[in-house]
């Protein structure tokens, strides 16, 4: 029989041995007995087998020829993969015994479990949902300790975790998908791949994708990099599933699959699903589009879920009518807040700006070697220090009233005061991301980040500033929640001078909020685009943007979008495109909507750039008056030694100054070289820039 395929010479002898009335002949595969088939997939088929020399039972798994690929480089591939899976060591991994060829097949000889898959288990009766958490964890183990070994499996999914009859679970076929995958994309790059091979609900890999489409990450659906929080994502699918039956993200096509996976647009449970609200919770954040939201590992997701499954009476309330308060402040506000996580704000930005993380930016920013550096760090530094002390103090002193408001009501007030400040971390740790990753590209605007950082006063002001009009849809709603951290990360950057970098976030996030279809989102997510658009110099498209999100605001009823797109408006138009009539009809339409002393910050932008265009009309009286408005709101609402108050006297200066007013021009100007001074440090460039001119002003007759 040479070495014709084994799974041929299987039914050859099995037919022989019908035919002629004769034991059909053993088979080997070097020193394994083949005994019968006992099953398959789209990776292959497996056979129960034996090891005569230890004496034990193995299954030994025969790699389909059409996932090999063509040549040696593919059987080499796979072969590798397959001897990386014997360095798992876990009980909840199926052990891996050796890996070789037979011909031009891949062999993987493995523990034989007993047992049947996680998909069958489950569907074999009703269970009890701490008993399905417990199988789960157990699996979730397996993952771990691939994870720790180097290994991703890219295709984790019930049908590739065994029960065992011992009630183990035992997850299987780590990394074969991405060795096939591989294997077939090289084939396709040749023209030789087998007709029919399409990629379909269940499949696994076929081009660059890799996996089982329904329990597919985000990054995976892109054709991205993909890392353990890969894996985390998939298993969070499985469990949800588990738990709800049926996926979290459900479509007709795989496209429609595609696209709410990328949108995170979750279905709602069946009517009549119950899930804990804690356990909705984790699942939900390991369900997160963006990797990064997702939890640090899988030893943290097990930790979570170890503790959901350990709780009894009120801490297991469950989810489902608190679900438009879920969508309003947040997922994990429903229940009653204990005394003891009112302690825990210092370990919460300790992970966002702990002496690690703070290190870090130090190392970052000394390593650009720019003069600059020493002051910036030095600036930065003190400021989100003292941010980060005052963050901590805040979410306590919040943390406690809303603890009392639990008892006392209405508790409304007190929690969105929680999740302003939670958004107001968010946008930290955005930032300390610029920092470390591109300290080259945001040194110059690293302080003015610092000091641009959400007031946390304002958290206690106007916590309506984290209030989103909730969705109707209770699972559309905790995706709104998500895309608005998101939001709030991108405007970081954007706050750093990171407008490369924000640009493509941007267009993802106004993407999914269009696809969410909830208008007051996509508002907030069109109006920071088109202001990145701004930035970058593209004023054409930041018009096209911003007057969608004026559009959108009106349509979702978010008055302070509506008022902040205008703005904007006229920027891209009047100051941009010197477009200024039609530049300033926006910004009537824009205080209409802002309403008689407001007294909202964005008046001051709103000002300031109906000065700018009054300037640029050639009308300097009206640019002037517009600006001592401008800088009246600026000193009362930001304070007089506020950055934005030392750019508005900078605008009003070089109005002076062009009037010939020079002693009126050097006084503003001195002002200004002063808050910068204070605020930026001597060295900063906007410093320098504001001494150069006064110099300049000085020595004119």
């Amino acid at each position: 029989m040479g070495e014709r395929p084994l799974e041929f010479q299987r039914l050859f002898a099995e037919v022989r041995g019908r035919l002629l009335g004769e034991p059909a002949p053993t088979l080997r595969l070097g020193r394994y007995l083949v005994g019968e088939r006992i099953g398959a997939g789209g990776m292959g088929v497996v056979y129960a087998g034996l090891d005569p020399e230890l004496g034990r039972k193995v299954a030994i798994k025969l790699v389909r020829p059409d996932r090999v690929g063509v040549g040696s480089a593919g059987r080499e591939r796979l072969l590798r993969e397959a001897q990386a899976m014997a360095q798992i060591s876990s009980p909840h991994a199926v052990t891996v015994y050796e890996a070789g060829t037979y011909g031009e097949q891949v062999f993987i000889v493995m523990e034989l479990v007993a047992g049947t898959t996680l998909t069958q288990w489950l569907g074999e009766g009703p269970r009890r949902w701490r008993e399905v958490i417990e199988v789960f964890i157990q699996a979730g183990r397996g993952l771990r300790a691939a994870h720790q070994a180097g290994l991703i499996h890219r295709d984790f999914k019930p049908d590739n975790v065994l029960v065992g009859e011992d009630g183990r679970a035992r997850v299987a076929d780590f990394g074969l998908a991405h060795a096939a995958a591989e294997a077939v994309a090289s084939s396709m790059a040749r023209g030789t791949l087998l007709p029919g091979h399409v990629l379909g609900g269940s499949s696994t890999a076929t081009g660059a994708l890799v996996g089982s489409l329904p329990y597919m990450s985000p990054e995976q659906h892109r054709g991205a990099a993909v890392d353990a929080r890969s894996d985390q994502f998939s298993f969070c699918v499985a469990l949800w599933e588990a738990l709800h039956g049926q996926r979290p993200f459900v479509g007709a096509t795989a496209e429609e699959l595609c696209s709410r996976t990328l949108a995170g647009a979750i279905t709602p449970p069946p009517e009549g699903a119950r899930m804990p609200a804690p356990l909705r919770r984790i699942l939900l954040r390991g369900l997160q589009v963006d990797p990064a939201r997702r939890w640090p590992d899988m030893a943290a997701l097990l930790a979570a879920l170890e503790r959901a499954g350990r709780r009894r009476g009120r801490a297991a309330l469950w989810a489902g009518g608190a679900a438009l308060l879920v969508a309003l402040i947040g997922p994990w506000r429903t229940e009653h807040v204990q005394e003891d996580l009112c302690k825990s704000a210092g370990s919460e930005v300790e992970a966002v700006w702990g002496e690690a993380r703070r290190s870090g930016v130090r190392q970052a920013f000394l390593a650009t070697g720019r003069p600059e550096a020493v002051e910036a760090w030095s600036q930065v530094a003190a400021r989100l220090d003292a941010y980060a002390g005052e963050w901590v103090e805040a979410r306590e002193a919040a943390c406690r009233a809303a603890n009392d408001a639990e008892r006392t009501g209405p508790k409304e007030q007190a929690h969105l005061e929680l999740a302003c400040l939670d958004r107001s971390l968010g946008e930290l740790r955005a930032l300390v991301v610029a920092f470390t990753e591109d300290a080259e590209g945001v040194l110059g605007n690293a302080v003015k980040a610092a000091v641009k950082l959400r007031p946390l006063s304002a958290c206690s002001e106007r916590p309506e500033l984290a209030l989103q009009v909730a969705p109707s849809d209770p699972a559309v709603a905790v995706q709104v929640q998500a895309l608005g951290g998101r939001l709030d990360e991108i405007a970081a950057l954007l706050k750093a001078g990171e407008v490369q970098r924000a640009l493509p976030r941007a267009r993802e996030a106004a993407t999914q909020a269009e696809l969410l279809g909830h208008d007051f989102t996509t508002a907030e997510a069109l109006v920071l685009l088109g202001s990145l658009q701004s930035h970058a110099g593209d004023y054409a498209a930041a018009e096209a943007t911003l007057f969608a999100a004026a559009l959108a605001a009106e349509r979702g009823n978010n008055p302070s979008a509506l008022v902040r797109a205008r703005t904007e408006l006229i920027v891209a138009i009047g100051y941009g495109q010197g477009r200024t009539e039609e530049a300033l009809r926006w910004g009537a339409l824009a205080l209409n909507a802002l309403g008689p002393s407001s007294g909202d910050p964005i008046e001051v932008r709103l000002r300031t750039a109906l000065g700018l265009v009054q300037a640029r009309r050639g009308d300097r009286q009206a640019a002037v008056t517009e600006l001592e408005r401008a800088l009246a709101l600026a000193e009362s609402t930001l304070g007089p030694d506020h950055l934005g108050v030392a750019t508005v006297v900078g605008h009003l200066a070089a109005l002076r100054a062009e009037a010939g007013e020079l002693d009126a021009a050097r006084s503003l100007l001195a002002r200004a070289l002063e808050i910068r001074r204070r605020t930026l440090g001597a060295s900063h460039p906007d410093t320098a820039q504001t001494q150069a001119r006064l110099e300049a002003l000085a020595a004119a007759p």
